[in-house]
């Protein structure tokens, strides 16, 4: 003996479908996001282990000051790309900007660092270090955005361009 099969609609309501497809969402962009900050976090993690064993200890804070710099260029190449161009979906520009981007570079790391530099005396290369990853950083920001708008030129007629990126919190910060 076989039961009948109910249709599939009296078995999920369309609205309960609905709610229930939002929640997903809800859970699925933050494990993206996520995802992405693993991976930066790997990244930074090889990149600067890398720099940090040929720079040796005298200039340790190298290793981080490169993962900064490659972070500004890329930032400011996928500013342009977001702007410029539908490739990218709001949760994509989240998962690269906010996930990747977010633990490749780190201000907190960068920061301790200069206390260490400056607690053993080290101002000069206090010094260097907190102007090469400002000005650098900003440099390679605008170099970053110019190489994209070559890929990506601006529509004839556009004044200017400002990145919105939402946060975690959902505020958002204009780029």
């Amino acid at each position: 003996m076989t039961l009948p099969v109910p249709p599939v609609t009296t078995l999920v309501h369309p609205e309960t479908f609905f709610r229930l497809a939002q929640q997903m969402t809800q859970f699925i962009i933050p494990l993206a996001v996520g995802i992405g900050g693993c991976a930066g976090a790997m990244l930074r993690f090889y990149i600067s282990s890398a720099i940090n064993r040929v720079a040796g200890d005298e200039l340790g804070f190298v290793g981080t000051l490169t993962v900064n710099l490659i972070g500004c260029f890329l930032i400011g190449a996928l500013a342009v790309v977001v702007v410029r161009t539908t490739h990218l979906s709001p949760h994509s520009q989240r998962v690269l900007i906010i996930g990747l981007l977010g633990s490749l570079t780190t201000f907190s790391t960068f920061a301790l660092e200069c206390m260490n530099l400056l607690q053993h005396g080290r101002v000069g290369a206090l010094t260097v270090n907190v102007v090469t990853n400002v000005v650098a950083g900003i440099l390679l920001v605008w170099v970053g955005m110019q190489l994209a708008g070559t890929v990506f030129p601006k529509p004839v007629g556009e004044d200017s361009e400002i990145l919105r990126i939402s946060s975690e919190t959902g505020s958002e910060s204009e780029l």
